[in-house]
């Protein structure tokens, strides 16, 4: 009954996504807001349009063979077949050899689909850089990080349920937060993995940089590139780290491709993410996210038959972690809204902070060619907005920013 209550859960969710990913398709070919127009010109939104419905066939087989993939997993207990076959082994040996078989093999079943992304329909529309050696590099690359992230998770769990019984709940919580936290100060040498960075030059632009974070009493441990257009056409900027001391990163195509005020004005949003302390202000609601996983977990890891049902003879934690994204689903979606309508303040939050120091009509240029270069959905569906978007729309930010600006 269980193994037929998390299968039906499996497919409702992935035919949710698909209803949602119907109805923001059929909302693409309804007219564009006004203010957003001039994104692109006539043949460029039917050039858009065209990759929009190349990339939309895609990623449905993709889906459908992740779906297959998965299914077959649950339905011939697979899951346990491995363990069984590890049996011999010490646990963390188990679960360290199972995650990496497994992550290769999902890895290398996404491989042809993301090869024909990358190297047929993102060159045919200029949005490739990656050579095939880069590709496969990353793909070796995902496989280790993949493999040495979730083991670590995995392993870590175990412990602390293994060792604190009931209060395992609070003190996954806790260690869960600490591990975001620390990912957050590392994130520039995690990246190192699969990215170069190197000192801005100096120049005016990296002048405007720190007087703008001067103005604010913000230290900058160092200004890096990241080489961003190896692999893609698109940009981004951040700041890392905590406290006043921070490190930040432009991508080299928006340093090489945008003016030195649209840059200011794209690292102004950035730096007001730290300003207004947006990354400190989540912690409470991540760790109410982190806090329901845990007890999701410890109600699955109490109820034997989750795991008899699909060949287990005992309790397997990674196997719990699975069936905990299976069956909570429709909480963690609701979650999401929550979470991607804070994110959302907070972006409106960072875009007025850019226009306020004088930056709206570059932010706002910048944006515009931001969302061109990636061939970004501008017109998306309002619930496809609510459930996946941290961000408000192009047609939002620059209606907000304008308003800001006339308020002077």
């Amino acid at each position: 009954m269980l193994k037929t209550i998390i299968l039906i859960s499996f497919f409702l969710n992935k035919g949710f996504d698909a209803v949602i990913r119907y109805l923001n398709d059929k909302h693409q070919k309804g007219e564009l807001p006004e203010n957003v127009r001039d994104v692109y010109d006539e043949k460029e939104y039917a050039n858009w349009k065209n990759y929009k419905a190349e990339s939309g066939k895609l990623y449905t087989i993709w889906n459908i063979a992740d779906i297959v993939f998965l299914a077959i997993l649950l339905i011939s207990n697979a899951y346990a077949w491995g363990f069984k076959v590890l049996e011999d082994c010490n646990v963390y040996v188990q679960y360290l050899i199972f995650i990496f078989v497994l992550t290769a093999l999902s890895e290398l079943i996404d491989v042809p689909f993301k090869y024909y992304d990358t190297f047929v329909i993102e060159e045919k529309y200029g949005l490739n850089k990656s050579t095939k050696k880069t590709f496969f590099v990353d793909m070796i690359k995902n496989i280790l990080v993949g493999g040495i992230m979730s083991f670590l998770i995995i392993a870590l769990t175990m412990f602390i349920f293994e060792a604190f019984g009931n209060m395992a709940i609070l003190v996954g919580t806790v260690a869960m937060m600490v591990i975001m936290l620390i990912l957050n100060l590392i994130i520039v040498p995690l990246m190192r993995i699969y990215n170069k960075f190197t000192p801005l030059e100096d120049g005016e632009l990296k002048s405007k940089l720190l007087t703008l974070c001067e103005k604010y009493g913000m230290r900058v441990r160092k200004i890096v590139v990241r080489d961003a257009s190896r692999r893609t056409t698109t940009s981004n900027a951040f700041c890392a780290g905590f406290g006043k001391l921070k490190t930040i990163s432009l991508d080299d195509n928006l340093v090489n491709n945008f003016t030195d005020d649209e840059i200011v004005a794209v690292f102004a949003h950035e730096f007001a993410h730290a300003k207004y302390k947006h990354t400190v202000k989540s912690l409470p609601f991540s760790m109410v996210r982190i806090l329901l996983v845990f007890i999701a977990l410890w109600i699955v890891l109490n109820i034997p038959g989750f795991y008899t049902a699909f060949g287990f003879d005992g309790i397997n934690y990674f196997f719990a972690e699975i069936l905990v994204t299976f069956i909570t689903w429709p909480v963690s979606n609701g979650l999401n809204i929550i979470s991607n309508y804070l994110s959302r303040r907070h972006e409106y939050q960072a875009d007025a902070f850019a226009a306020k120091e004088g930056y709206g009509h570059d932010l706002v240029s910048s944006l515009k060619r931001l969302h061109k270069e990636a061939l970004s959905d501008i017109n998306p569906h309002p619930v496809k907005v609510v459930l996946d978007y941290s961000h408000p729309t192009l047609s939002q930010r620059i209606t907000a920013i304008e308003g800001v600006q006339s308020r002077g």
